[in-house]
């Protein structure tokens, strides 16, 4: 065998790029570097909320049926899945943004959209006011408004590329609804500071 052919065998090309990641071996990996998410700040309360409805309804149920003799194990199976469900019921989605996308984690699925891609943003009325949102590929995502306006880092990294769409001439809809929403965030923010202030007041009078 020539040296000739040991080095055409022997060369390396370039790694293949997919979806922006790299193959290797045929395998992708996620590039390292890329931004952290901003995610939401309320989501682990929500979630150890939904934890303990489950746990109480399982003990509680437990408790009952021991107490009054009635307790084996289907009764046992059934309560567990009872909680189950409970739980799967409450589970919050958790929504996170970073430069360029917005995500929302469920308890099955994951949607995300290109916030610097949009073209097409509404608002949802009801019981819990939802926010629409769908980019130039048709990816489609939902969150909770109330989300966004209690949470201003999340708010801002979303809103600063909902102004890119718009500046790109993508987004021509949903003036209104960024709108409303800043003055929500900042009407949750000012909130928020008058009720530190107030404690920090009382916490020097005491």
């Amino acid at each position: 065998m020539t040296k000739a052919v040991r080095g055409v065998r022997g060369a390396r090309g370039p790694r293949a790029v997919r979806g922006g990641r790299a193959l290797r071996g045929g395998r992708a990996f996620h590039r390292t570097g890329a931004a952290p998410w901003t995610t939401d700040r309320r989501w682990r309360h929500d979630m150890g909320t939904a934890l303990l409805c489950a746990a109480l309804l399982l003990v509680l149920a437990l408790l009952i049926d021991g107490v009054r003799g009635s307790l084996d194990a289907p009764r046992a199976a059934l309560w567990l899945g009872l909680a189950v469900l409970l739980h799967a019921a409450l589970h919050p989605v958790r929504t996170g943004a970073r430069p360029g996308e917005l995500r929302t984690w469920g308890l099955v699925r994951r949607h995300t959209v290109r916030t610097d891609r949009l073209v097409s943003l509404t608002e949802t009325g009801g019981l819990v006011p939802r926010l629409l949102l769908r980019d130039t590929s048709g990816h489609r995502l939902s969150c909770e408004t109330a989300v966004l306006t209690a949470n201003p880092l999340l708010w801002h990294r979303l809103d600063t590329d909902l102004r890119t769409s718009h500046r790109l001439g993508l987004l021509r809809t949903g003036a209104e609804v960024l709108e409303r929403l800043e003055a929500s965030v900042d009407r949750e923010t000012l909130e928020g500071l008058a009720d530190e202030g107030t404690g920090d007041r009382r916490e020097r009078n005491d």
